[in-house]
């Protein structure tokens, strides 16, 4: 093996005067900015300039919550939550609280940000107003006579839904989504029926539970569709929620009961040509029916 001793003895000797960190420094001036040769030789600063997203609002929130999508109800809940000032701790407590059956590797503080920077959620003081930019004014004090500056203390920082995550949130209507898809889905009304009627009981019902009532149904064989597929959609719909270790209804879901109860009533319901054949077959007419 190649003996390198007698090299670094030299590299590192302080005799040769040679500082490998501060060779150029005669070539530089000290208060230039560093800057590092890019691709192709193009100069450019160590830390890049943040990239800002200077679409509307309204268009960066939207992008937020289909980005969020599993996340959409603790968003929405923060930014109706924050229809006054609220501090720090008292949001961090509603997302817990949000989440509580949701389990998010988002903490509070990330997720406010992350609306922070959309636009739908603003730092304000506990008046409602903006919060102040830069570090507070000094302070004059005076001590036995003696007088001098101490930093100022910063305000506390509180949250407030803008005007456009509030008109964010106010648009979201669950029950017309849902009522959206029951008719788009109006072929598999009973099924949306079964689970929302299991999900209703006092306990909810756990996934084996409706798995077993649902997925043998022939109108599930083709295409093979399972019950969490099912599931899915009502849950972006608001209409079930996980909670307590089992599938609960919400009140848009027991609104959504009685718009699929109607579906399957009118499904079972005879067509009214079907009612005149079977009329003419016993012939009976309508005046005899009468």
């Amino acid at each position: 093996m190649k003996d390198t001793s007698s090299f670094l003895d030299l590299a590192l000797d302080d005799s040769m005067g040679f500082d490998p960190l501060g060779a150029f420094d005669d070539d530089v001036e000290e208060d230039a900015e560093e800057v590092t040769g890019g691709y192709l030789g193009t100069p450019h600063t160590d830390v890049p300039a943040p990239v800002v997203d200077t679409r509307p609002a309204p268009e960066r929130i939207a992008d937020l919550f289909s980005a969020m999508a599993p996340r959409r109800r603790t968003l929405l809940g923060m930014i109706t939550f924050c229809a006054a000032p609220q501090t720090t701790d008292a949001l961090d407590a509603e997302v817990d609280r949000l989440q509580t059956d949701n389990f998010s590797v988002y903490s509070p503080a990330s997720l406010a940000n992350l609306l922070e920077r959309a636009g739908a959620l603003a730092r304000v003081t506990a008046d409602g107003e903006p919060y102040p930019e830069g570090d507070p004014e000094p302070v004059l004090v005076e001590v036995d006579g003696v007088s001098y500056y101490e930093a100022g203390e910063a305000p506390e920082v509180c949250w407030l839904a803008t005007e456009d995550g509030a008109a964010y949130a106010e648009a979201d209507k669950p029950l017309d989504r849902l009522t959206n898809l029951l008719a788009e889905d109006a072929k598999y009304a009973t099924i949306y029926e079964r689970i929302l009627g299991l999900t209703a009981q006092d306990a909810g019902a756990s996934m084996p539970t409706i798995n077993e009532a649902v997925d043998n149904d022939e109108l599930l064989k083709s295409p093979r569709l399972y019950a969490p597929h099912f599931i899915d959609k009502l849950e972006k719909c608001d209409a079930v929620e996980w909670r307590d270790k089992s599938w609960r209804i919400t009140e848009v879901g027991r609104a959504g009961q009685r718009i699929v109860a109607d579906l399957v009533a009118a499904q079972a319901a005879p067509e009214p040509e079907a009612q005149a054949d079977k009329g003419a077959e016993t012939g009976e007419t309508t005046a005899d029916a009468q």
